[in-house]
Order: structure tokens, then sequence, then C-alpha cells
């Protein structure tokens, strides 16, 4: 591979000609000049390959660029993934090495989804959890550095106070006190020091990782994304085990300085041979580490193997109904959302509440809005939710414990649809798909809407990808990040009034219709459409759908308040 400043096309060197290369093409390994590009581009072999410029190559890091898509043992284009081996395969190696292996799994078909499959995001979030942790763990650590100084100026304040009532006889007692109490400073510091040293190496890893994670987003081929992102999983699970492991052992336990003065000291001066006694203590760790080991549930495999829309199939788990309100208005029920917990939260504007439902369906609480008539709602974190209101330009943000509003964000105009990840809050109303950024509070368009929305539209994300549903148009469409349109799908006779979307881990797109009442599943690629729930599951009108894609299960949400929860097959 060229690793040298000047970069030369592989098929001008291949003809005696030296000519530096202005592109590169990570399946054929080799550097393109203009013309050679374009030869490339219409030839039957390579076509399809994504080619990027010479500039963008070289900001590759060293571990994507020493990626090859070919066997070096038989010189041959991969073509196989062997699960069993967790290795890439050419068709002489499953004829040689993998005879007796099976599941062996298309690379192409595999590469395809290895972005837009979530597993970048899910790699990310892993990342940001060990961050997380650990600057948790080194504020926890700091605290306690800060205590025991604390502790042990008081102590020595106290030891100082005596020493006055006392004569001469106790200053040697009075040093050796203070040299033991600074020993186990000393001793405590060191320990809690030597820690905060190794958890600085740990999160410079992470930032690394991190910054590969941007850089195979940029400028990484399909292979060289799906590679990098297993070893960078093997390194991500390296480092959870050693968070893990913190909790096991005394590094992370409260130390603390305790000191235990002689009851003789006051009586008996002459018999004193001590000052008193100094001594070390360890209390359970107050900080806690949290990992979201539901993540485990979408394996690597797994999450990269496309599903056809033909083969997915659903399970009832339960159904539930959800209690009137206090008013004489019936449920209208349009939104819904799922903590991590599983309980779910759902917006009724007919009676202005927010309700909570437990796992087993039952009630938890309900959150009164008095003026609020709420639409859509999006949990940002276990304690708080973001909720639209009818005709209304302003999203709110609520704590459900307090049951106060936190923050006001204002649109442009009526909002409906909302979701929300990580920081960032997308929602649909009459004339964008905006998102807001939590952190700084600005909302921005991302897709400006050709005409106006006059009824309704709902959003949400998986991975790289924003889907939104139009009632008006009868439309489902998917954006990338930047606004840009990756497919549309308008189809009246399977399509008909569309409500609430979902999508599962596998990228499969669920639409509520309300027209033909029915729950349809769309490819990743928007390009094929079919039934998969209808009036024979017990739909009857569905509304709103939330997809917990870690547990695969999909909640269908109806306007009176009658719910069912779908294990996705």
């Amino acid at each position: 591979m060229e690793t040298s400043t000047n970069i030369l096309c592989g098929i001008c060197d291949a003809q005696h000609v030296t000519k530096c290369a202005d592109f590169w093409c990570p399946e054929c390994d080799d550097g393109l000049c203009t013309e050679c590009k374009t030869h490339h581009s219409f030839s039957k072999s390579s076509r399809h390959h994504d080619v990027i410029s010479i500039e963008k190559y070289r900001k590759l890091p060293t571990d994507i660029l020493s990626i090859v898509h070919h066997c070096t043992e038989h010189e041959k284009k991969f073509h196989i993934f062997c699960p069993h081996h967790d290795q890439l395969c050419c068709l002489l190696c499953i004829s040689t090495n993998h005879k007796e292996c099976s599941g062996m799994l298309s690379i192409d078909e595999m590469a395809k989804t290895s972005k837009s499959s979530g597993l970048l995001e899910t790699l990310l979030k892993s990342l940001e959890d060990l961050k997380s942790n650990m600057d948790n763990i080194v504020y926890d650590r700091q605290s306690n550095l800060l205590k025991i100084k604390e502790q042990k100026e008081n102590i020595y304040s106290g030891i100082k106070e005596q020493r006055k009532r006392i004569n001469s006889h106790f200053d040697k007692l009075e040093q050796e006190i203070v040299k033991s109490l600074n020993a186990a400073e000393l001793d405590l510091n060191m320990k809690i020091e030597d820690l905060l040293k190794e958890l600085g190496e740990k999160s410079e890893k992470i930032t690394v990782l991190q910054n590969n994670i941007s850089d195979l987003k940029n400028y990484a081929s399909d292979l060289q994304t799906f590679v990098v992102s297993k070893n960078i999983e093997t390194k991500i699970q390296s480092e959870e085990t050693y968070i893990q492991s913190l909790t096991k052992d005394e590094r992370l336990k409260q130390h603390s300085l305790k000191y235990s003065q002689s009851e003789k000291i006051e009586s008996l001066f002459h018999s004193i041979t001590s000052f008193g006694l100094m001594s070390k203590e360890s209390g359970p760790p107050s900080v806690e580490i949290k990992l979201e080991k539901n993540k485990q549930a979408q394996i690597l495999t797994a999450s990269l193997i496309p599903k056809s829309v033909d083969n997915v199939s659903a399970r009832l788990v339960r159904k539930f109904q959800i209690p009137k309100g206090n008013s004489r208005m019936e449920n209208d029920i349009t939104g819904c959302a799922m903590f991590p917990n599983g309980k779910v939260i759902f917006a009724d504007g007919g009676n202005k509440r927010l309700l909570i439902v437990n796992t087993d369906g039952s009630l938890d609480c309900e959150i009164p809005l008095s003026y609020f008539r709420p639409f859509d709602v999006a949990c940002v974190d276990d304690t708080t939710v973001a909720f639209t209101v009818f005709k209304s330009s302003q999203i709110r943000l609520i704590d459900i414990k307090s049951r106060l509003i936190k923050n006001t964000t204002e649109t442009n105009c009526s909002c409906f649809g909302i979701t929300c990840t990580g920081t960032k809050i997308y929602y649909g109303n009459e004339k964008t798909v905006g998102v807001i950024e939590m952190n700084d509070k600005t909302s921005s368009s991302l897709v400006n809407l050709d005409k106006s929305i006059s009824h309704f539209c709902y959003v949400t994300t998986f991975g790289e990808f924003v889907y939104f549903s139009n009632h008006d148009t009868d439309t489902v469409s998917c954006f990338n990040l930047k606004g840009e349109k990756i497919w549309e799908l308008k189809d009246e006779a399977v399509l008909s009034g569309p409500r609430g979307v979902a999508v599962d881990r596998n990228g499969i797109v669920y639409v509520a219709t309300g027209n033909t009442n029915c729950i349809v599943a769309i490819s990743p690629d928007g390009k094929k459409v079919a039934d998969f729930l209808t009036s024979d599951d017990g739909i009857k009108k569905p509304f709103k759908l939330f997809c917990d894609s870690y547990r695969d299960l999909l909640l269908v949400a109806e306007c009176d308040g009658l719910c069912a929860l779908f294990q996705i097959k």
C-alpha cells in the first residue's frame, strides 16, 4: 500500500508512467489519477466502487489504511465472512479452511449496512458511557482527596488545640502523631492518585477511539468501517471489563482519616504514651458505574445482516388499556415513548395529561398539564421528557418527578411528532423537519418541506438517518443527518394516511396507516413494502409507534388508549 508523500496512480504506474494519484479506491487498494478514475467509474468490474479523494485518504487513521480488501494468502477478493472464525474469507479460503463452517455471510450485504445499521452509533454510545464513567470516577476521587485533606486539617486543628494544654513532655508524642497522620494521608493519596493516573491514560485511549469513529463515518469505506468497528468493539469490551473491575477491588472505596483520642489524656498526663491513634477507614463507593448492558442485545454480526421485510414477523406480548381521565373527554393518545427501564409514557391530548405505564401495563402515575394539550412525547433521560403541544411552536422539557417545566424551545411553527437521540431532539412541524441541540438550546431546520402540513407528521431516527411520515402527502421519507433525501416512498395502495413511524435494529421501517388501519414494514432502502400487522393481529386504529431496538419490541398505541406490545422476530 502507498504510504509515501506522493501517491502514484497504480494504473499509470503499471504502464511505466509516473503520475500522481488524485483519488483512492479502497476496494482496488490503489491510487487513481483523474483520467484513470473516469475509466475506473465506467468499468463493469469497478463502477460500483466507492472512490475517495487523496486528501480524504490521507486523513484516514493507520488502522483503517492497513485494511485490505483481498486475501493475502490467495490474492483473491474477500467475498464471505465466517462467524465461527470471525474471519473474512475469499472463495479459496472457503474451500481450504472453512469447509465445515456454517452460517457463512455475504460481505457485500453486510458491508452495505455497516454504517446504516446503527453499529457506529452504538459504539459511540459505548465510548461515551466509558468516558462518562471515567469522568465521574475522577470527580469522585478528587472529591475524596478534598475530603481527606479537610479531615486532616480538622484533626490537626484539634491536636494543636489540645497541645496548648499540655507541657513540653508531649512534644515528642505530638510529632509522632502528626507523622502518623501525614503517613496515612500520603498512603491514601498515593492509592487514589495512582488510580487517577491510570484513568487518565484510559481516557486518552477512549478519545482516540472516538476520533477513529468520527473518521470512519467521514472517510472510511464500508468494509473498513466494518472491520475497524469490530476492532473498536473488542477494545470497548476490554475497557468495560476494566471499569467493572474497579468495583470489585478497594480502589473505589471511600477512604477516610480517623483519629481516636486517648481517654486518659485529661486526667493522667504523666502516664500518656501516645497522643492518639491514627487509622484509615474505607466505606462503600459513592460513585455509580453505569453501562448500558442492553446494547449487548445488538450483536455485531446480527446488526449487519440485512433482514427482509418478507421474513420479519411479530408475537403479541401483551395488550393493555390506558385508563380514561377525570374529564369528560375521551382518550386522545397521539404520542408515546419508552424509558430505558421499560416503562412507557403517553401523550393524551384529550385530557391534557401525560401518563406513565409500568412494564406490566398498569398505571404508574399521571401528570396533568393544565393548559397544554400534548401531541407527542420523547424520553430525554430517566427523569426528563420532551413534548410537543397542539397548535404550538414550542417544545417543552418537563421533569417527571417534580412535574415542573425545565426548558422551552421556540421553533418556527406548530410542531407534531418528536424523537430524542443523544443530545438532539428531532421534530416535525408544519414547514420543516428540525433539530434542537439541547446543550446550547438552539433550534435549526434540517429539511424544508415543499408544502406546509395541514394535518400532522411524525419523525424517528436510526443510526445516521432521520425518518419522516407525512399524512398530507401519504409519504414516508428517509434523510441523512445533513438533510439530504435518501429515499421517499409513496404508495397509496399500502401507505394511505401514514401516522406513527418506527425503525428496528435491522433498519426496517414500520408505519401505522390511518386509512387502511394496519402497520406496514418498509425495507431499509425504501424499495419494498409489505403488510406487517393487520386487523387479524388485533390492530384497529393504530396511531403512534415506538420501537425499542435493544429489546426488539414494537409498541402500538391507538387513539382511544388501547395499546399492544409486540416482540419483533
